[in-house]
């Protein structure tokens, strides 16, 4: 063995054993050299095998079940030390072995370590044993290191889409992020990428994220598509407020919703679509934006006289919807395969968005796997201030157009406000 000059203590084979890459010395050999000489099994042995990641599972459960009462105790005082060095160095099955023996390291940076030393497969065991522990908010997900950054942070600070390593680091966080944002314990491994990105990254990331997966998209229906073109517009456009055309301020209009004219309704919408406001109405055009407090319009009506056990009122609202958000699409009319709750969201009150759930449930049913995932996804987010956590709610500010922290976004989430009852004349 090669010994340092000039080293005066005593040097044990065991801890050359134990740091042979090549070849591992195997667990009964490895047991055979401590019953012979059990001082050699020190603290310096435990670092030697942390740098191993060859050493198998079995001999690193064998060096912590022979240590001596005091050697084991050291252990355990130093076991961030020697997880952070098994990290560093890959090793896996060391990791994993000292997360069951020692679970309290959990509660701590060793995840926001793994997401910039390890690997997607490092950081995926410690997330798992971290939720399996109840440690803080997503398994330990968004405890701080001194540099206030918490693991998503440094895995969206170290994304590489050339990197492969990297992107599963990122990815693998996005999970459970996105699982905790959505209310599931663990999160679904078929869930989508794409999905779990919106409202967590930046959207230099989002776009690269969308080109990378971009099969998900391809590979859903058409309404699973316009679900997700939802999703990623809504978190783009946070905080932007939603239009509606022109007619909807018209008298003529609100008259034809309020006095349930559903085919006059349907004329008039389809006719505003092909030519300008006063070639309809005859009346002054300009842009009618919701919510304007003192301000009647034909959406407010809608919404006010809906009634999910009138056929008439339900499909007057379902047309000013469709219409109303295709103008926010930037479309002239409405998909003829958009679904109307999606249609919705951003534009009726919650227990209305409810109720046309419950009507217009057939439009679900046709929507495959992802775009039922992603319509959840579009509903959580347009009650994201009730649900999400206060500090994943700073994650969520958008734009996010440019590199930078996301702490620095301040909160101005806000749920969908109430609107004030109209009621038509008798």
């Amino acid at each position: 063995m090669p010994i340092p000059t000039g080293f005066k203590g005593t040097v044990y084979a065991l801890h050359q054993a134990i740091c042979r890459n090549v070849n591992p010395i195997p667990k009964q050999v490895l047991h055979i050299m401590i019953e012979q000489y059990p001082n050699a099994l020190d603290l310096n042995a435990f670092v030697g095998a942390c740098e191993n990641s060859q050493l198998s599972r079995g001999s690193m459960e064998l060096l912590l079940d022979c240590s001596s009462p005091e050697i084991y105790q050291a252990v355990q005082l130093n076991a961030h030390r020697f997880v952070s060095i098994a990290i560093k160095k890959k090793n896996i099955c060391t990791v994993q072995v000292f997360i069951e023996r020692f679970p309290s390291i959990l509660n701590g940076t060793i995840l926001a370590h793994a997401c910039m030393n390890g690997t997607a497969e490092i950081v995926q065991m410690i997330l798992a044993a971290g939720v399996r522990e109840n440690v803080g908010k997503c398994g330990g997900l968004f405890f701080t290191t001194d540099n206030r950054e918490d693991a998503l942070d440094i895995a969206i600070r170290l994304y590489d889409e050339k990197d492969e390593e990297r992107r599963h680091i990122l990815v693998t966080c996005l999970r459970y992020a996105n699982a905790t944002k959505m209310g599931m314990k663990v999160p679904d491994p078929n869930y989508s990428v794409i999905l779990a990105a919106i409202g967590l990254v930046p959207r230099h990331i989002l776009g690269s994220i969308l080109k990378l997966y971009a099969h998900e998209v391809i590979n859903t229906n058409q309404s699973g598509k316009h679900a997700i073109h939802k999703a990623i517009r809504m978190s783009m456009e946070k905080g932007k407020e939603y239009t509606l055309p022109p007619i909807f301020k018209s008298e003529a209009f609100i008259h034809a919703c309020s006095h349930g004219k559903l085919e006059l309704v349907k004329k008039m919408l389809e006719k505003s679509a092909q030519y300008s406001c006063e070639d309809v109405t005859g009346g002054h055009s300009e842009t009618v934006f919701l919510n304007v407090i003192g301000e009647i319009n034909a959406l407010d009506v809608a919404i006010d006289l809906f009634d999910e056990n009138d056929d008439t009122r339900c499909k007057i609202l379902q047309s000013c919807i469709q219409y109303a958000n295709a103008i926010n699409l930037k479309r002239k009319v409405p998909s003829s395969n958009y679904p109307t709750i999606l249609a919705a969201v951003g534009l009726v009150p919650t227990q209305v968005l409810l109720s046309i759930g419950r009507k217009f449930h057939n439009e679900i049913k046709e929507m495959d796997r992802t775009g039922k995932v992603a319509l959840k996804k579009v509903l959580n987010m347009a009650q994201e201030e009730a649900i999400y956590a206060t500090r994943l709610d700073m994650r969520c500010q958008y734009p996010l157009s440019i590199k930078t922290n996301r702490l620095q976004f301040s909160n101005s989430l806000k749920t969908i406000p109430q609107r004030k009852v109209y009621v038509a004349k008798q």
